[in-house]
């Protein structure tokens, strides 16, 4: 677990530093948000800092006691942020279930939880009749790698997969898209062919600078991709 912690800090760290993509990632779930956010799983902040903008109330939540040190410090001047505890491996904390959220925001975090549809379950616990989930998960079991190991992700998803679970776990899919299909083929030689148990640093730089090239494929819809972004609305009546 240490290691596994370790190994996703070196990878939060990295990807901190990648404006243009974690906007991008922005981006694709700014539709589905409401004023009133939550998000499970917020890391060192990287997509935390997107939300907090125009006005929202933000719960960042997290696990490991220095990333909820870290966002406190990060946010200590933003009085809209406030950081909690929410451990996807159990109940939903009743303080979040008693005042719900327009949007449970879940960006690479459910690979992370053996029992993903009991998470899924949870989460939906705290959003309100009519809200959304914005879900960003791996995509493609066949991609999974030696990194997926050394970061401590139990699957990659299919699209068809992750449709039927959150079916299960009683959403309504409204959309769910493969994201960034240029990195298919590089997490295939590093995690497969090269097991490597990390993601090269130049690659991920040129992913960054990439972005504006990317961002076109929004036009055409790709059949593939290094993750799967969902869009999902709880429909329970009030």
């Amino acid at each position: 677990m240490v290691q596994e912690i370790s190994a996703l800090t070196t990878t939060l760290n990295q990807l901190s530093e990648l404006d243009r993509y974690n906007g991008w990632i922005y981006d694709q779930i700014e539709s589905a948000l409401g004023k009133r956010v939550l998000e499970v799983g917020s890391g060192t902040g990287n997509i935390t800092r997107f939300l907090a903008a125009d006005g929202r109330e933000v719960v960042a939540s997290e696990v490991v006691p220095v990333y909820r040190q870290h966002l406190r410090h990060l946010f200590r001047d933003k009085p809209q942020v406030e950081v909690a505890m929410f451990d996807l491996d159990g109940a939903a904390p009743l303080e979040l279930i008693a005042k719900p959220f327009d949007t449970v925001v879940c960006l690479n975090v459910l690979e992370h939880i053996e029992h993903d549809l009991a998470a899924l379950c949870e989460m939906k616990r705290v959003i309100r009749p009519g809200g959304y989930l914005a879900l960003l998960v791996p995509a493609h079991p066949v991609l999974y790698g030696q990194f997926d190991r050394a970061v401590g992700h139990f699957r990659r998803y299919s699209r068809g997969g992750l449709m039927e679970l959150l079916g299960a776990a009683g959403f309504e899919v409204q959309s769910a898209v493969y994201f960034n299909f240029l990195a298919v083929l590089p997490w295939l030689l590093n995690g497969r062919i090269l097991k490597r148990d990390y993601l090269p640093k130049g690659q991920m730089s040129l992913a960054d600078r990439l972005v504006p090239l990317l961002r076109l494929e929004r036009f055409f819809g790709p059949p593939w991709g290094i993750s799967l972004i969902a869009i999902a609305k709880n429909t329970e009546r009030f």
